[in-house]
């Protein structure tokens, strides 16, 4: 358990160094979260709770939420490689781009994303679990923006 925090930590500082989230507009990004994001975060759990799973993620302030956010919905970890085709990805990633000036945002194939709700895998509790830091994150944020 220990390995992969470090290795969640040594992916954050990488992160970091790729972009920063400080010239975001936090306040449109909270009522996107608010209005998109939340409710496609709750459809894809489906039911489970978050607190089923080990919440011990933190974040400092909005960039450092952001950060932590961009980092869990688009790039993958082992035992779930799919977040970032989920609905809330996909709006996420155009909250970000929109709202973060600069921010490249992540390339996500449309149609492998239209035919993945259409057949939709089993989710696995690891990406059950890293939704839930999402939500986690997201809670945090948008207490703290």
């Amino acid at each position: 358990m220990v390995f992969f925090r470090k290795i969640f930590i040594l992916q954050l500082v990488g992160l970091v160094l790729t972009y920063n989230f400080t010239d975001c507009d936090f306040g449109k990004i909270r009522k996107k979260y608010q209005e998109v994001i939340y409710q496609a975060l709750n459809k894809y759990m489906n039911g489970v709770k978050s607190t089923e799973f080990n919440n011990y993620i933190y974040c400092e302030d909005p960039p450092d939420c952001l950060a932590k956010i961009d980092l869990i919905t688009f790039y993958p970890t082992h035992g779930c490689t799919t977040l970032a085709k989920e609905i809330f990805a996909i709006r996420t990633n155009a909250t970000l781009t929109l709202q973060c000036p600069g921010y490249s945002g992540t390339q996500i194939n449309n149609t492998q994303a239209k035919k993945k709700r259409k057949k939709r895998q089993v989710t696995t509790n690891k990406c059950r679990e890293q939704v839930s830091h999402l939500m986690e994150l997201w809670r945090r944020f948008s207490r703290i923006s």
